[in-house]
């Protein structure tokens, strides 16, 4: 039930937008009582975080670098490996449609605002572990601000792609094939030497 309640809400949200959006029409779509959803959330806030924390966590996992494995694999596949994550999770149709509800609301509803945040955050987390882990084995001995350089890799690798999907002009498979390539090899280039 949790997955069905998630995915209504998800739904709800993207298509009425988070002001609109109600814990009756929430419920309605999942097809469970109030009191059902209320046992779970206590209000909407909660359940919109509920939704981005799936779709972050089902993307990037719990832990980013079991899936990367930086010490055991070529560090450009890790590298390449999560690229292709952050560029497929920023560009697929339900975080689209959180982006484009995020960016018009987060001005009147604060609570938009603070998840985004979150959301970027965690993003830079994830990534600043991989680069670290790569870092440690001896691939990235270069790598100074580990924040900073998530953060650039994380927007070379999914800015356009999320900026295309927001405007409902995703990218090509083979641009964001170019893209996260790109991305790789510039920080692999900067991060080559001490």
């Amino acid at each position: 039930m949790p997955r069905r309640l998630l995915d209504a809400a998800l739904l709800v949200f993207t298509e009425h937008g988070y002001a609109r959006a109600s814990m009756d029409t929430i419920s309605r779509a999942a097809g469970v009582s109030r009191k059902t959803l209320y046992a779970r959330y206590a209000n909407k806030a909660e359940v919109l975080a509920a939704v981005v924390d799936r779709l972050l966590v089902g993307s990037l996992g719990p832990d980013p670098t079991t899936a990367a494995g930086p010490s055991k694999q070529d560090p450009r596949a890790s590298l390449l490996a999560l690229a292709r994550e952050l560029a497929s999770l920023s560009s697929s149709a339900p975080v689209a449609g959180l982006n484009r509800l995020i960016l018009a609301e987060a001005a009147h509803v604060p609570v938009l605002a603070r998840l985004f945040a979150d959301i970027y955050e965690r993003a830079i987390d994830a990534v600043s572990k991989v680069l670290i882990g790569l870092r440690d084995a001896g691939h990235l001995p270069g790598l100074g601000d580990v924040r900073l350089a998530a953060t650039l890799f994380i927007e070379m690798s999914a800015s356009v792609p999320r900026l295309r999907a927001v405007l409902g002009q995703p990218m090509p498979r083979q641009q964001i094939d170019a893209q996260t390539h790109a991305a790789v090899d510039l920080l692999m280039a900067a991060c080559r030497r001490r």
